[in-house]
């Protein structure tokens, strides 16, 4: 139900295509970007193995402050009502405040 990525999170609004030219030279042959969770963020999807590249090639466009993760991600997001939204991120958010949890990932598309 999900895959495997790397995800790194730019805290500013990245040019798809110098994005393209900058990642084809570094040999990454595939990615998704993404606009962020905070306006003015980005946030870009590659394999596991290409996210130190993916970090390298942020940073050689100038972009010094970049975070790196290994993320889970939904190969069949689910839509939901705005309702079961907030019930179900309020389960989420439990769930993350527990010591023994690193993180939980969800497939809701909203």
């Amino acid at each position: 139900m999900y895959d495997r990525k790397g995800k790194v999170e730019v805290s500013a609004t990245l040019d798809e295509e110098d994005l393209l030219n900058a990642a084809i030279e570094a040999d990454i042959e595939d990615f998704l970007l993404e606009e962020g969770d905070v306006e003015g963020t980005s946030t870009i999807f590659v394999e596991p193995t290409d996210t130190s590249a993916m970090a390298e090639v942020i940073k050689a466009m100038g972009h010094e402050e970049c975070k790196t993760s290994l993320v889970y991600v939904s190969k069949a997001p689910v839509e939901c009502s705005d309702e079961d939204f907030e019930k179900n991120m309020q389960i989420i958010e439990a769930l993350e405040d527990l010591d023994d949890v690193d993180s939980v990932e969800h497939n809701m598309s909203n």
